[in-house]
């Protein structure tokens, strides 16, 4: 797009829903200055069959030089519904641009897509900070450092939940320019640290009862369950890297360097939950949170009930 050339075909698939949308659109605004209405169609690939998909690729522009047509959720197609666009792909509509946008995306289809394809994934979790900044200043704010440690150690490196928050304090602080520590406590609606290792130290410690009061006290602040779910899996990815150091004979500055977070209440907690794990114990934890992540997207049963579940999983024997 930057010389001024559209492609046929855009797979953007990855983790990280703040830069997707972004690249999105990018996409949208750069090939469809005008006549929007009558040359975007948008479909779900749980409810689109690939021809119809196709269909539409096929068909002309209204009034433009080019249309677009957009599929969220490609990774729900299976690999029969993915050949199924291989011979569209090898000969596309020249007026047409295909956007799919997945979580993930086969090997093989990544070949058919070859340089259309484009991965974006989250930061690594030093480049956190520039990238709070960075967003702050899109809405035409700055943030005061203590704000944006709180927020990277609060959300981690979720860049869609970073600029959900930092959306909320732009809008509480209105004319003001800053956003300061106060701000973000005042409207983050990410569950406090201390709930959280709550729950990780009740499942550690094999306590279902107390698990369950833990996991009531979160549901009960409204967050979305797939949130709850982010949360809980980032703090056993923690325990797994914090096992992991400690295992190796390191002590509590390796972990701080290698989590990136400066928090010694955190990092103190982090380590004395570690040790109630084994390191085959967190592996397994670490699947179960993905298959967890898998069924709350994809089943029709209660959230509640699924995430209870996955706390009885995670409460077992080691």
């Amino acid at each position: 797009m930057a010389k001024g050339k559209a492609r046929p075909f855009y797979l953007l698939y990855g983790d990280e829903g703040y830069l997707i949308e972004r690249a999105r659109g990018k996409i949208v605004d750069a090939l469809l200055p005008q006549c929007r209405e009558l040359n975007f169609t948008p479909y779900d690939a749980g409810q689109a069959r690939p021809s119809e998909v196709i269909n539409a690729c096929n068909t002309f522009p209204c009034m433009a030089q080019r249309r677009i047509v957009l599929v969220k959720g490609a990774h729900q197609y299976g690999k029969n519904d993915l050949r199924s666009f291989s011979p569209y792909l090898q000969s596309p509509s020249p007026t047409t641009s295909l956007v799919f946008i997945a979580e993930a995306m086969a090997t093989e289809f990544l070949k058919e897509a070859k340089d259309g394809a484009f991965h974006l994934e989250r930061p690594p979790q030093k480049e956190i900070i520039p990238w709070i900044r960075a967003i702050a200043r899109e809405l035409g704010k700055e943030i005061a450092s203590e704000a944006a440690v709180y927020l990277q150690e609060a959300v981690g490196r979720n860049l869609q939940g970073l600029y959900h928050e930092l959306s909320k304090a732009s809008l509480y602080i209105g004319d003001r320019g800053r956003i300061e520590l106060k701000d973000v406590e005042r409207v983050a609606s990410e569950v406090r640290v201390a709930t959280i290792f709550e729950l990780t130290k009740a499942i550690g410690e094999r306590d279902l009862r107390r698990a369950f009061r833990a996991l009531e006290r979160i549901w009960e602040t409204g967050e979305p369950p797939l949130k709850i779910l982010g949360m809980i899996s980032r703090q056993f990815r923690h325990l797994l890297m914090t096992k992991e150091v400690l295992a190796q004979g390191g002590g509590a500055e390796e972990v701080k360097n290698q989590l990136g977070i400066s928090n010694p209440y955190y990092l103190r907690e982090l380590s004395a939950q570690a040790k109630g794990f084994s390191l085959p114990a967190l592996q397994k934890a670490l699947m179960s949170l993905w298959q967890a992540d898998l069924k709350l997207k994809r089943s029709s049963l209660s959230r509640r009930l699924l995430l209870e579940g996955l706390i009885i999983k995670l409460s077992g024997p080691s």
